[in-house]
């Protein structure tokens, strides 16, 4: 199956069938999809961006901690 975006209601079908904590699809081409049962966003783990996009903000968080942080 070629990856495509999929839609909220996609995404509500998939965590139906699959996991509800993790958003991990690989045929889904999005980057963050809507939290399943509170308001935001989460990441699809399954799109390499996901990780970079994870790093990153981990990455200022260590670095706003040792800078700012006593």
């Amino acid at each position: 199956m070629a990856k495509h975006k999929y839609t909220k209601d996609e995404i509500a079908e998939w965590r139906e069938k699959h996991s509800k904590i993790f958003y991990f699809n690989p045929d889904d081409s999005n980057i963050s999809v809507p939290k399943a049962y509170t308001f935001g966003f989460t990441l699809n783990w399954a799109n390499p961006i996901s990780w970079i996009v994870g790093a990153a903000m981990i990455a200022v968080v260590a670095w706003a901690l040792s800078t700012f942080g006593n």
